[in-house]
């Protein structure tokens, strides 16, 4: 996997690109709901969410992203509220009944990239140089290094220091996730990260437009 930010400055070239994320990141997922081989053609032959799957039975892991139909309660910010129905989740936490994370829809696009070039400058010794060579082989890439970071209940730290580095507080975007509310619960590939500061999560919300709550996040800092 490229730096985030590097990335960033090549696909920011590119026209239509706040389309190609849209589709990269809503419809392929929640409208076409692609799977398996059929997904993989899309984005350079991985299919890291099937093999994913057999080792998790499903449930979210650690330190990977994923978008679902939500139909929990609304979230209040302030005072106020609004329906969150199709997040797009940095897993940092699984239990029994929910998992948690930072819903990254909720983050301005600069604050997004931010967050993932913090991760990836973090744990760069598995993104850089065995993320995309495990899952082109069809390998399963676990960050292990991160999976025992949370696994200690580093979490919320690591986020706390994130907020310190960039100035930005991510934790506007924690939110706990109730499994019986999910629907369609969807892995997003490593190669498709490079998507997400583009994306544009006009169907994610309801009561309040992404543009009012992202000058919510303003007003956090």
């Amino acid at each position: 996997m490229n730096s985030p930010i590097e990335e960033y400055r090549f696909m920011s070239k590119i026209d239509g690109i706040v389309d190609q994320a849209y589709f990269t990141l809503f419809e392929k997922y929640m409208i076409f709901d692609l799977r398996g081989k059929e997904k993989a053609i899309q984005i350079e032959e991985t299919d890291q969410e099937s093999i994913m799957i057999k080792k998790t039975g499903g449930s979210p892991m650690p330190g990977m992203i994923y978008t679902f139909m939500y139909g929990g309660p609304d979230v209040k910010v302030g005072n106020k509220k609004y329906s969150d129905l199709v997040p797009m989740v940095f897993c940092l936490k699984t239990d029994r009944t929910s998992f948690s994370g930072i819903n990254l829809n909720t983050l301005p696009y600069q604050a997004r990239l931010k967050f993932l070039q913090n991760f990836y400058d973090t744990f760069e010794d598995f993104l850089k140089r065995q993320a995309d060579v495990l899952a082109q082989n069809d390998k399963l890439a676990l960050n292990k290094r991160f999976l025992n970071f949370v696994g200690g209940g580093n979490g919320k730290r690591m986020i706390e220091v994130f907020n310190k580095t960039t100035s930005e507080n991510f934790n506007f975007g924690y939110r706990n996730y109730l499994f019986s509310k999910i629907k369609n619960l969807r892995m997003i590939e490593y190669a498709e990260w490079k998507y997400i500061p583009f994306y544009e999560p006009k169907d994610a919300f309801r009561k309040l437009s992404y543009s009012e709550l992202y000058k919510l996040y303003g007003k956090s800092k």
